[in-house]
């Protein structure tokens, strides 16, 4: 997330607003109270409901009624809390990405408000902050999956099982006692940040998920 966070109060002019965005190069700025409680977000898009004033009055839509009484009061609104959409949408700071990912696109949104356990503002995190995570080099995601996920479910870590990473792609390559060792190997490769995918090609010695013995050594 943009810990440094440029924010409004619900008084500040609709001027000064755009000075914000434009002198910052952002592109939504948080609107706080006295106690830096987030009370709703004023985008560019809000700010360029301004332009179309006009047209929105006498647009006749039967479709989106609310739509229009929402659009029209952003289009003549002066100040931070007759422009800004209400209430912000919000995550605390220890929300993983993968939930941020999933509410930004649930909600449809380009940023969320992040705050801390008193619920006051602590940054800000759009998709591209998300997407930062997908720059981590193949060593950086190598060396973690070989120094914690492996060691967290085995140990001590078999010099069996190899970890190969091409373009943030996990291949697991090698041999582990249980068919539950590969499969949740597998799924806690895939949740390391930056992974994109994980090719599977670990074999395992015996299948603990079958109610009778099996006979033999099965093989993926």
């Amino acid at each position: 997330m943009t810990s440094n966070v440029h924010v409004a109060r619900p008084l500040t002019h609709f001027k000064r607003l755009v000075q914000l965005i434009e002198e910052n190069r952002i592109s939504a700025i948080p609107i706080v109270d006295e106690q830096c409680v987030p009370l709703g977000i004023v985008s560019e898009s809000d700010l360029l409901l301004k332009e179309r004033r006009q047209e929105i009055e006498s647009e006749l839509s039967l479709l989106h009624p609310r739509r229009r009484r929402e659009q029209m009061a952003k289009a003549t609104g002066v100040v931070a809390s007759e422009i800004m959409s209400t209430p912000p949408i919000t995550v605390r700071s220890d929300t993983t990405l993968p939930v941020a990912a999933r509410l930004m696109q649930e909600r449809n949104v380009r940023r969320l408000v992040v705050v801390d356990e008193r619920g006051k503002i602590a940054g800000i995190v759009s998709r591209s902050d998300l997407l930062q995570v997908f720059l981590r080099t193949d060593q950086e995601l190598r060396d973690e999956v070989e120094s914690t996920v492996i060691p967290s479910l085995l140990m001590p870590a078999p010099e069996s099982v190899r970890v190969l990473v091409h373009w943030n792609v996990v291949t697991l390559v090698g041999e582990v006692d249980r068919k539950t060792d590969v499969d949740i190997l597998t799924r806690m490769t895939r949740e390391v940040d930056g992974v994109v995918d994980v090719v599977n090609r670990l074999r395992y010695s015996w299948d603990d998920t079958s109610p009778a013995p099996a006979g033999g050594t099965k093989r993926l």
